[in-house]
């Protein structure tokens, strides 16, 4: 069921509407209930996976916890089970079809991948929820949850399929606190969840077909360094509405039940640098990879330049496999790793080499402009089908000088520079938001017409656009990872 689909709509409001009505001592069943039936809906067939996985990390976690010296056992038998679980699902068949490669050139008889199977829906990201659980248990920060929170936890509907990545000990004890409902909870969760729909339907969802279009089959090859340029802007546009529409989605529709998520996107096309972007591009995964993988390996040797560097281009291809089973995951992953290498070379040096031009405006400048056209140009692995079309578009970008010769429409061109000219203006424009709604808040008579009339036209301009451009059936694209 997806999150822009009318049926979702209109049941998350009834749904909603009668967690207030129950008593408190039933509401986190309900909304375990709700979970498992909004999974069902994808595929009934698959439930049993998150239900499976709650099971073995839940009895991991709790042997843990008594098994004193023998505690590591057990938590690498959580970890390794859901590893393994998700390695099962994602990666089975790109690890026998690159085991074969390798077979064929050594003559040896290839290996069955087996039959191909469904990706679970969520799998990825419950299933770095899952370690962060096993992980935060043995360091005590977890103590006297039951099976059902874990199952919450893990299975919590909002968050479940694609994000926000949280922790147990931000959301759980959310539900062991009551709360009633008032007016602004339920403001918030209809602001983000509106916005939600504007940035899916009428942002991400207007650039799909273009997109779509330059990367499919070979026409690539006939694409100038203009067309690929501007290629690589308009999915970088694409993936950060769609992902963001589906971040403030969840956080909206957790906001109607008093439940708070952390947030997932700030204008990371403003950074100024690659190590800003990542703290403004999907936020909760750069900090779960910052606490669970980087810091730990790295705790002992944090001087260690060159293992230091190593480690952080091994730790974004992982990344870039996390987002799916292909080597132009990989690539991005490692052209990300780079490009934070270098900038945090850069750091080293100027810290040990102080210079006032080290500092300037001009080289703030340089950075944010380096910054926005390496991360434009990494979109492109990311979306292309194999890494000989990755290269042959990367090629033509960097070394085509090709720029007077266009392939597209002059609608491409125009609304991807439309939704970039928007993409550049939003800080303005949230800034203008919020201020408007600290003045409304301030005075008694603007509050009321702020609440009466602005807000509700504002709601209905937003509906009316969401129900403008449904006329594509895109599923979110992060559904896929």
């Amino acid at each position: 069921m997806q999150f822009n689909s009318y049926s979702y709509l209109l049941l998350l409001g009834a749904c909603a509407a009668l967690y207030w009505r129950l008593p408190f001592r039933f509401r986190r069943g309900y909304v375990l209930l709700l979970s498992a039936l909004f999974y069902a809906a994808w595929k009934p067939s698959y439930l049993w996976i998150p239900i499976l996985l709650c099971g073995v990390v839940y009895w991991c976690g709790t042997r843990m916890a008594a098994a004193g010296p023998r505690a590591g056992a057990y938590l690498r038998c959580g970890i390794g089970f859901t590893v393994g679980l998700l390695v099962f699902f994602k990666y089975r068949v790109f690890l026998a079809q690159n085991l074969n490669g390798l077979l064929a050139g050594l003559h040896v008889p290839p290996i069955p991948a087996g039959l191909w199977i469904a990706l679970p829906l969520g799998i990825s990201f419950y299933s770095f929820e899952a370690v962060s659980y096993l992980l935060d248990k043995r360091q005590g920060r977890i103590k006297g949850e039951s099976l059902a929170d874990l199952a919450l936890f893990v299975s919590f509907w909002p968050h479940m399929i694609a994000g926000p990545i949280v922790r147990f000990r931000e959301l759980i004890p959310q539900f062991r606190t009551e709360k009633k409902w008032d007016w602004p909870m339920l403001t918030q969760g209809l602001d983000r969840l509106i916005w939600g729909l504007v940035q899916k339907n009428l942002l991400a969802n207007s650039l799909a077909a273009w997109v779509e279009e330059g990367f499919a089959g070979h026409s690539y090859a006939a694409n100038s360094s203009t067309d690929n340029w501007v290629l690589a802007a308009a999915f970088g546009l694409q993936i950060y509405f769609d992902f963001a529409a589906y971040s403030n989605m969840a956080i909206g529709a957790a906001n109607l039940i008093g439940i708070t998520l952390p947030e997932n996107f700030r204008t990371p096309y403003h950074a100024a640098n690659p190590a800003e972007f990542w703290s403004r591009w999907h936020m909760t995964l750069s900090r779960w990879i910052r606490d669970y993988l980087f810091f730990p390996l790295n705790a002992r040797h944090p001087d260690a330049g060159a293992r230091l560097y190593l480690s952080l281009i091994g730790i974004m291809a992982v990344v870039g496999l996390w987002h799916g089973a292909g080597w132009g995951f990989v690539l991005w992953g490692i052209l990300h790793g780079v490009y934070l290498t270098v900038y945090r070379m850069w750091e080293r040096w100027t810290e040990a080499h102080p210079a006032p031009w080290k500092r300037s405006g001009a080289v703030r400048l340089g950075w944010r402009a380096a910054t926005l056209v390496g991360v434009l140009a990494a979109w492109i692995p990311f979306r292309a089908s194999s890494l000989h079309q990755c290269l042959a578009m990367l090629r033509e970008m960097f070394f085509g000088f090709h720029f007077t010769r266009l392939s597209f429409s002059a609608n491409f061109y125009l609304g991807t520079g439309a939704i970039a000219v928007f993409c550049a203006l939003e800080p303005l424009l949230l800034a203008a938001v919020e201020r408007l709604e600290r003045a409304a808040q301030k005075h008694q008579t603007a509050w009321v017409a702020h609440a009466i009339l602005l807000r509700p036209l504002v709601y209905a301009l937003g509906l009316l656009l969401f129900m403008i451009f449904d006329d594509r059936n895109v599923q979110f694209i992060y559904f896929q990872f």
